[in-house]
């Protein structure tokens, strides 16, 4: 178990506890176990002091609107609800902001989504950012569907720190969660990397908990374009 906590914070109530086996412990490959065994987290219980209402802190204030989404068990991408209770249900509304305080929501709007849950200092969240952002580049997002990403369990004693610099060229929606994990808690998060999929009614269509590879990533895309 990870939780450290950095100077000057305060113990969290909320903590994900993880229940992959080894080979697919959180921030950790659901494809590439030997990667995986040597992953950083079994828990999602960091956050900076920053105040969550300070424009340009690490950390904002978010509010949800709706229950919070089933936890997923072990990692794997998941698109069929008798492996995964979540499929098909309607997630939270969340709202927060971007790391310059604008503000940010992810709710129905019509347009189907990826929303990435990512910590800065997860290996394999690293990794995952990379490769969305080169797929990105090449042009390999459909049209129609957005990338968002929610940086979560930030921790100013962690590597990679701040997630702002991390993910200032990241290539969709960027949102802070809160320093006790709001958006993480309502969205379900049990394992980093962690994606949602959701279409324009906000509906979860596939989930994927644990490190994706660059055609798992581009399949989901297409899929959610598609509507499936």
């Amino acid at each position: 178990m990870v939780s450290p906590s950095p100077s000057g914070s305060t113990a969290l109530p909320f903590v994900i506890l993880v229940t992959f086996l080894l080979a697919t412990v959180g921030c950790g490959s659901a494809s590439s176990p030997s990667d995986a065994a040597g992953s950083e987290t079994s828990t999602v219980d960091d956050a900076s002091s920053d105040s969550d209402s300070t424009d340009g802190a690490e950390v904002g204030d978010v509010s949800v609107t709706g229950g919070a989404v089933a936890t997923g068990g072990s990692g794997g991408v998941f698109t069929d609800a008798s492996l995964d209770p979540a499929i098909g249900t309607k997630a939270p509304a969340i709202t927060g902001t971007n790391f310059d305080g604008d503000a940010v929501t992810i709710a129905a709007d019509g347009r189907p989504k990826a929303v990435y849950y990512l910590a800065h200092w997860c290996s394999h969240c690293q990794a995952e950012v990379e490769l969305i952002m080169q797929l990105a580049a090449d042009g390999m997002q459909p049209a129609g569907m957005d990338i968002y990403a929610v940086a979560i369990a930030v921790s100013d004693e962690r590597p990679n720190y701040p997630p702002s610099a991390w993910l200032e060229s990241f290539p969709g929606t960027v949102m802070r969660d809160s320093a006790s994990n709001t958006a993480a808690e309502a969205a379900g998060v049990s394992g980093i990397p962690y994606t949602l999929y959701l279409d324009g009614e906000n509906r979860i269509t596939a989930r994927s908990i644990g490190s994706l590879t660059t055609d798992q990533i581009v399949e989901r895309w297409n899929a959610l374009a598609a509507g499936t």
